[in-house]
């Protein structure tokens, strides 16, 4: 079974995310800041983490260059309200495999 770790600080998202990869069939695993999130991918090795950029403790743009720096190969989907393109380049820069912007489709993310 897939792992996903979801690290999203907005309670309703991350049930909405949480809930539907459960659906799909994932194993889902959860944190609301930055720091937790890091420390569960590093520990738990998920197939895939859905990252917020802007978190409580340590920001997703943190979380990403500090993953990459110890895991190059983990797919790490980035999401967030900030859709300006200097953010998403960064992203990108920092190792993100591809980037979605609030609102989004749930059938967009899980493609």
């Amino acid at each position: 079974m897939a792992k996903v770790l979801i690290v999203e600080d907005e309670e309703g998202l991350l049930e909405g995310l949480e809930h539907n990869f459960k659906f799909e069939g994932y194993e889902v695993l959860t944190a609301r800041n930055g720091h937790d999130g890091l420390k569960l991918a590093l520990k738990q090795m998920p197939d895939i983490v859905v990252l917020d950029i802007m978190l409580p403790e340590k920001d997703g743009f943190t979380v990403l260059k500090e993953l990459r720096q110890r895991h190059r190969d983990m797919p790490v989907l980035v999401i967030t309200a900030r859709n300006f393109e200097a953010d998403v380049l960064k992203g990108f820069e920092l190792g993100a495999d591809d980037y979605l912007t609030k609102p989004f489709g749930v059938k967009e993310l899980l493609a």
